[in-house]
């Protein structure tokens, strides 16, 4: 059994289990990494296991080069393609097309690498599983060795880390009782709640006064809420909701804006999409951004051109979502660099 690590626990699945101290600590890291200041650990013949359920370009490209940079390797598994596809179930006669259960998958990686990175989206069929990360916890339940979350059902800390050291970078470290408006957006599909989730508790936890501007029905989790609550009220600062995404603009100093589908998709997915293809004007404009303090635009991506966001907002000199995407390479140096080294 390898050494525990990480920040007080072994495993990371959500910042929300670090302290105020760790994630400040790993904020500064990854804007320290961003300027050649880390002091990171050389990593030689340390070797990372990249799992990925769900397609990924930024989180699986700045991993393997987070990886190198540090001198360690890495290689990436994609159930099914290459591999078996797993079997998650417990209990289960295991006749059918899944050829192998992910407790020895998961068993038998841990003894090749020295950490895991584990991309696991929600079910998006059972919402009290997906809220409480059952099939994430599965994975962890089965490693001998750290894992990193790189987005379960419920949160994405790596995307969480690199917008709040863009953030600290794009206010010089003085965002403090900055307005930040988390804004839904329409999308094609029922998208899932981890981003905006850990978008929602980053911000907050970052002393920034928040804003949430999404239809009715598009309500995220009461329990991330309240966590977010928490850590506003602790700051001095506040999270608010509004159905008015004009009315949330006006004065704001960042625009986050993010698709995510209704908890209602969980119940009845065609009610859930007759309801957000009614919301298609739910869109960043240069009009909303005029009502900004010049706020920044900020996007996870990919992004849908001219559906979540028009040209002429993400083509702005406002528009600052490729340094957020450089961070994610910064900020998985920082985790990788924390966990290992």
């Amino acid at each position: 059994m390898k050494e525990k690590a990480m920040l007080g626990a072994r495993h990371l699945l959500a910042w929300h289990e670090c302290s105020d101290t760790e994630w400040e600590r790993m904020v500064h890291d990854a804007v320290d990494e961003y300027h050649g200041r880390l002091r990171a650990p050389r990593l030689h013949r340390r070797h990372i296991g990249l799992v990925f359920f769900n397609p990924s370009l930024r989180t699986l490209t700045s991993m393997e080069v987070a990886a190198n940079r540090l001198g360690a390797s890495s290689s990436t598994i994609i159930p099914g393609r290459g591999t078996w596809d797993f079997e998650w179930r417990q209990g289960v006669v295991m006749d059918g097309d899944r050829a192998e259960h992910i407790h020895e998958a998961i068993g038998v990686l841990s003894r090749y690498y020295d950490a895991l990175g584990v991309r696991a989206f929600a079910s998006g069929t059972d919402y009290a599983s997906d809220r409480d990360e059952t099939r994430f916890k599965a994975i962890l339940a089965a490693a001998t060795v750290p894992v990193i979350n790189l987005e379960s059902a419920f949160y994405h800390p790596c995307q969480a880390l690199a917008d709040a050291a863009t953030l600290h970078e794009h206010f010089s470290g003085a965002q403090q009782g900055k307005r930040f408006v988390l804004a839904w957006a329409f999308h094609p599909k029922a998208l899932p709640m981890a981003v905006p989730n850990s978008a929602l508790l980053m911000a907050a936890r970052m002393g920034m006064q928040v804003t949430i501007a999404r239809p009715e029905g598009f309500e995220l989790d009461a329990g991330v809420m309240a966590r977010a609550r928490q850590y506003a009220a602790a700051r001095g600062q506040s999270v608010t909701e509004t159905t008015d995404l004009s009315a949330a603009a006006a004065d704001a100093d960042v625009i986050y804006t993010k698709a995510w589908g209704s908890a209602l998709a969980y119940e009845s997915r065609e009610q859930e999409t007759m309801l957000r293809q009614r919301l298609r004007q739910w869109r960043v404009t240069a009009v909303l951004m005029a009502r900004t303090n010049a706020a920044a635009f900020m996007h996870c991506l990919p992004v849908r051109r001219n559906v979540v966001v028009d040209d002429a907002v993400i083509d702005s000199p406002n528009a600052i979502h490729l340094l957020q995407a450089e961070f994610r390479l910064h900020a998985q140096v920082a985790i990788l660099a924390r966990i290992l080294g």
